[in-house]
This record gives structure tokens, sequence and C-alpha cells, in this order.
């Protein structure tokens, strides 16, 4: 007899979804579970469809283990944008994200960030160390050493760039491209990329995003990615990490990350490589029973 795959689930709980205020800037998470605190911070940028919902797939199972939270990162998702153009930049995202877990009264917590988030969660673990108790950095190419082989916007640069309203044809540009699996990309994930995109404050944040990218954020960026790579070649990073990579990722191929736990496990006492094979750059998505349980092992054990 033949088994047959159940097709995915993929519902957020919208009844988990909460709103909070951090400096003045109205943030959006999900909230379920209990136990140790996990944070899950996604990737992207200002602007960027990806929010908390990429981790869709996850939540229940982590739920299980943790109180997990996943967070609409400052200019993403449902949470409000910057109030300057001069506060498009790393450092503001980094106060933001540090805020946030004051504001929801954590004072320990193990935090997990994908691609950009990867080098957010490396700088809260290296600015407020007391705050963080184990790192999970997960197909991080932001916070990779950089390699002529793998040029960073490579893989993006040969994405169409379509123009006009977002629809479901647009949003899943991207994800089709980056999925190893392409039925972790559901109708149900793609429509809540379209209702973020289509929020006034995702437009709002797109167009300062066009205005500054190369004069504010991707500045920023790179100052930031060379002064974690620095800090960690020197000291290491002052937590546990774990280095969570695709072997399929196509965007930030896996010697990337293989450099990268490298450089980490050099000066870092704890630190643990996990490769998911079948997986590209969002492995949590195409992998996430594996995925889940790396975490689970990783810092819980």
């Amino acid at each position: 007899m033949v088994e047959v795959a159940s097709p995915i689930v993929d519902r957020l709980d919208r009844r988990k979804l909460r709103f909070v205020d951090v400096d003045g800037i109205r943030t959006r998470y999900y909230e379920d579970g209990a136990g140790e605190p996990l944070v899950l911070f996604s990737g992207g940028q200002f602007a960027s469809l990806y929010s908390l919902d990429s981790w869709s797939l996850n939540l229940p199972g982590l739920a299980k283990h943790f109180h997990v939270y996943a967070v609409d990162k400052l200019a993403q998702g449902h949470t409000g944008n910057p109030k300057r153009d001069a506060d498009y930049n790393f450092e503001a995202l980094v106060q933001h994200s540090a805020a946030l877990l004051r504001a929801l009264g954590i004072s320990q917590a193990h935090l997990a960030g994908h691609s950009r988030g990867g080098l957010l969660v490396t700088w809260l673990a290296m600015e407020y160390p007391a705050l963080v108790k184990k790192v999970v950095i997960v197909d991080s190419g932001t916070l990779a050493p950089e390699s002529p082989i793998f040029p960073s916007p490579r893989f993006y640069d040969a994405l169409p760039q379509p123009k006009g309203p977002a629809s479901l044809d647009t949003v899943r540009i991207e994800p089709d491209a980056q999925a190893y699996h392409k039925e972790q990309v559901t109708d149900d994930f793609l429509n809540r990329m379209l209702e973020c995109a289509r929020l006034p404050t995702f437009q709002q944040a797109k167009e300062r995003m066009e205005a500054v990218i190369n004069t504010v954020w991707f500045p920023s960026l790179n100052r930031k990615r060379q002064e974690a790579l620095h800090r960690i070649e020197e000291g290491g990073i002052p937590v546990p990490t774990l280095v969570i990579w695709g072997l399929n990722d196509r965007s930030a191929p896996f010697p990337l990350g293989l450099h990268l736990f490298e450089h980490i496990a050099a000066k870092t006492p704890q630190a643990e490589l996990h490769v998911l094979n079948g997986a590209g750059h969002y492995s949590f998505r195409d992998q996430a029973t594996g995925f889940n349980r790396a975490v689970q092992s990783f810092c819980l054990g």
C-alpha cells in the first residue's frame, strides 16, 4: 500500500496575535505555549514582505515545548515604521527588538533569527547577553563573511521585479524561487503576505526605503555586519550558538554557512551546526519538523 502525504496545514491562529506599544511604535507578535521563552525573528529588511507569518508551519510544534513568540520586526508585517528617515537603519532595528523583549516582560530568552534576522539576534546576544540564553542563526547569508564565489545580491538581482500593485502572482515570486518543496508555499501563506503588502504602513515603508536604501540602510547594515564579524573573530558569541542551514539554499549557499560556522566555532566554545537536507533558504518551512527538533534539542538539551 502506497502512503499519500497529507497536504500541509498552514493556518496561522489569529487568536494568538497580539500588539504592544514599543517606544511609540505599534508592534505585532504571536504568543503561544509555556516553558522557556523562544523568540523568533523573521528575515528581510524594512518593507520586506516576510513577517512572523513565515513561521506558521513551526509555531504549533514549538509551542509544545516553549513559550514561543514570533515577531513582526520594525517596518515589517503589521508593525509600524521608524518615525524618521534617519532611523531606517540597523541600529534602530536592534534597539526596537531589545525594547520589545523588555515590553513583553522577557528577562531571558532563546532567540532564533532567519537570514537578516540572524544578524539581528547575533547583535542582541552581543549587546544584551543577559537577555539571551541561547541563539539560533538560520541561513543568514547577511552574517556570513562575503565570498566572491557567492556574491550576496546575485540571486535576488536575477528575480523578476514586477511593477504595479501587489498580487498573489507577484508576492509568490521570491518564496517560489527559494523553496525546495514548493508545497510549503501555501495559498494561506501567500494570502497573508498579500495582506501585509496592502497595508498603508507597508506602502509608506516601501516609499521611504526607496529613498534611503543606499544612503542609510545599506551603509548601516554593512557596518554592523563587519562589526559583528570582527567581534566574533575576537571573542566569539557570548552565548551558546546553533547555526542551522538548508543544504539546498540558493540565495545563501551552504558553503557560506559552513564558513560562518567555522568563524563562530573558533572562539565560541558552545557552538553547533545543523544542516537540513531537502531545504532551501526558508529551511524552517521546507523541513519544519526537523527544524523544530533541532531547536528543541539544542535549547532544552
